[in-house]
């Protein structure tokens, strides 16, 4: 009996390991920005979901259960959504990055002008 159910623990163990790891870069380095700090977690928080479904799958299909088809769609959803999420990020703290300089050049130019 437990060898039919062994490969499944093992990768219900490496599952539980790797979505851990995902978790140690938000515990580990502080954000002092509060936007900066949400993409950070929420970054991180994505990795651990995918491969804890991606996992979760693999762990099932080897205890002959057929997710296959919610599995997918579960983890294409969640992939565009972390595309999503991270594009909207890039778009946003460029934007902010963009504007803080301006404003910083424009500051700087009308102090040497005057």
């Amino acid at each position: 009996m437990l060898i039919h159910v062994l490969p499944g623990l093992i990768m219900f163990a490496i599952t539980l390991a790797f979505v851990t790891l995902f978790f140690i870069p938000v515990t580990a380095f502080k954000q002092k920005d509060e936007l900066i700090r949400f993409y950070w977690v929420g970054v991180w928080i994505f990795l651990a979901m995918i491969a804890a479904f991606s996992g979760g799958a693999q762990t099932l299909a080897l205890f002959r259960y057929d997710v296959t088809l919610t599995s997918e769609a579960l983890l294409t959803a969640l992939t565009v959504c972390f595309v999503i999420f991270v594009m909207f990020g890039w778009f946003r703290l460029s934007f902010k990055a963009i504007t803080a300089g301006l404003s910083y050049w424009f500051k700087k130019r009308l102090a040497s002008a005057s």
